[in-house]
């Protein structure tokens, strides 16, 4: 066997089981779905000469992902407002306005199909990688003959709904993606130092700091490097908007900058280290759109903070800019070193944003300054992979007074996305939104700033594999509180900073090799969070069916 043979080989198996990952996972997260890994085509089969029984490496993959999910709950959220799609906190009176009361139900079923393409020409000799992600969401029964995003499920149905969420190349200068790779154009963009098109989703939720400031997809540049570490450089024009057009008869674009910097170094095997440093800067006056001519983003949104649960700011026209500076550490999260993992994150974020008319806005300048922090400890306490028992608890500094010129909470990219951020670990599945989803996000808290309070949370599970890698149940409970007091739903009812706790249980089989049929139940009790307000009379629920396959 030659050495460029084997290195095929071997590479070829490294990317069938990060695929494997991928799918043990799950690809169901409403900001971003996960691209494949490159295939990894670095040695001239023609010169091949004992391996005549071996299929050649392929150029062209193609690999299909299909997820649908049933829901009855008592989470009543409005989809007409974003066209078929539910998000928001429970309560909030604006967004979506998710509600609960007594007596009063919703059932229906979400569908979402992603294709992913990827192409590696044999002439390129492993130095470049096209990859094309799309996707098609919808609710059974809404829409048909009609064109529009996560619509299409009605009688008929031929409706024009593809939603472009990747295509870029990847260009590898050493010919090795370990090394060294050049991502261009539309990717999916993460609060992690890992090449998103290479590392299966699971490290990605469980590193750098869980998707809980950045989840989502964006068109820009960025340079990963695997030598000494991990490394990441990012440069992504999040949003534009013509925003001195009408009042100074200039149609110039301004823009909102997201630059990010990312390092992790091995300290020791299966033990890592982090630092990053981002910033955002935002010269679009408010006018730049997060769902197009209907939600506008930024910290002057009036609809944004109600659908994705951040705090709303009582600021017109502003420009400024907001950094984060963090650092984050995981061990063993995968068990390889051992029966005890851990991971976590501090984040400090500040900045200013000023206005531009100040006579017309009610505060003529906001400043930013936050803490958040995140601690999780697991044990494998069986044989299987799946006898697990996990304890995590979030945290963010919060804001009693929304109203002034000093915020004091967290703030991540749900300022500026629909969603912008999606905490995708917490196990939770209603006071944290069940992220394996399609159209709808709802809990109770669904931003970490837990809409400018702050938040204290705490979740404890344990899974056992009945049947190993067959048959998996899984049972949780977590509390949260706010970390401020938060402004009363009415004037004459007090409100507390309980928000509430869940238990929920939930259990999955594994039909065939990455065709996973699952069953998912929660309850919340609701606290005095909701104390005066007028559509949450009940405590949450809810009840899931999910089907998730694979094919590649």
């Amino acid at each position: 066997m030659t050495g460029s043979g084997f290195e095929a080989r071997e590479t070829l198996r490294r990317n069938a089981r990060m695929l494997a990952a991928l799918g043990l996972v799950g690809l169901a997260t409403p900001a971003a779905a996960q691209s494949t890994p490159v295939p990894g085509l670095y040695a001239e089969w023609q010169e091949e000469k004992s391996r005549e029984e071996d299929a050649e490496p392929r150029e062209f993959n193609l690999i299909n992902y299909f997820f649908t999910r049933v829901s009855m709950t008592n989470q009543i959220g409005d989809p007409a407002g974003l066209r078929g799609v539910a998000l928001g906190p429970i309560g909030s009176p604006v967004g979506s306005a998710v509600s609960t009361q007594s007596g009063r139900s919703a059932y229906f079923i979400e569908q979402r199909w992603i294709p992913v393409i990827e192409y590696s020409p044999f002439f390129v000799d492993g130095l470049a990688s096209f990859r094309a992600q799309f996707e098609v969401d919808f609710l059974w029964g809404r829409s048909a003959n009609t064109i529009g995003q996560n619509e299409g499920g009605g009688f008929n149905a031929d409706q024009v709904n593809i939603q472009t969420k990747n295509v870029n190349v990847a260009i590898y200068p050493t010919r090795n993606p370990n090394q060294l790779t050049l991502l261009v154009g539309t990717q999916p963009v993460y609060d992690s130092a890992y090449d998103p098109t290479r590392t299966p989703l699971s490290d990605l939720t469980r590193t750098g700091y869980k998707l809980a400031f950045l989840g989502s997809d964006a068109t820009g540049l960025s340079i990963f490097s695997g030598l000494k570490g991990n490394a990441r450089l990012s440069l992504f024009p999040l949003g534009s908007a013509q925003a001195d057009r009408a009042t100074r008869n200039d149609p110039r674009l301004k823009y909102i900058w997201l630059a990010m910097a990312d390092y992790v170094y091995p300290v020791r095997p299966n033990t890592n280290v982090g630092v990053s440093a981002w910033a955002l800067n935002d010269d679009t006056k408010g006018d730049a759109y997060a769902f197009e001519g209907l939600v506008k983003s930024g910290p002057s949104s009036t609809g944004l903070p109600g659908f994705t649960g951040t705090a709303r700011f009582n600021i017109n026209r502003p420009t400024g800019t907001v950094f984060w500076a963090g650092a984050h550490f995981n061990h063993n999260i995968d068990f390889r070193n051992g029966r005890l993992g851990a991971s976590g994150f501090v984040m400090y974020n500040g900045g200013k944003y000023k206005s531009d008319d100040p006579e017309n806005s009610p505060i003529d300048e906001l400043s930013i300054s936050g803490v958040s922090a995140n601690l999780e400890v697991m044990y494998q306490w069986g044989r299987g992979p799946g006898d697990v028992v996990t304890l995590e608890g979030m945290f963010s500094t919060g804001d009693s007074n929304l109203e002034d010129d000093k915020y004091t909470g967290a703030f991540t990219l749900n300022q500026y996305g629909l969603p912008g951020a999606v905490w995708f670990n917490h196990k939770m599945l209603i006071l944290f939104p069940f992220t394996s989803t399609v159209n709808n996000y709802t809990g109770a808290v669904t931003d970490i700033s837990n809409q400018g309070y702050g938040l204290r949370a705490g979740i404890a599970s344990a899974s056992w594999d009945i049947v190993p890698n067959k048959l998996n149940l899984k049972v949780a409970t977590g509390l949260a509180n706010s970390g401020a007091d938060p402004t009363p739903w009415v004037a004459e009812v007090r409100r507390g900073r309980f928000i509430g706790a869940e238990v929920n249980a939930e259990l999955r089989y594994h039909i065939r090799y990455l065709m996973t049929v699952g069953l998912h139940g929660g309850y919340l009790f609701r606290g005095s969070f909701y104390d005066g307000a007028a559509t949450v009379r009940s405590d949450p629920w809810a009840a899931f069916t999910t089907f998730t396959w694979y094919a590649f």
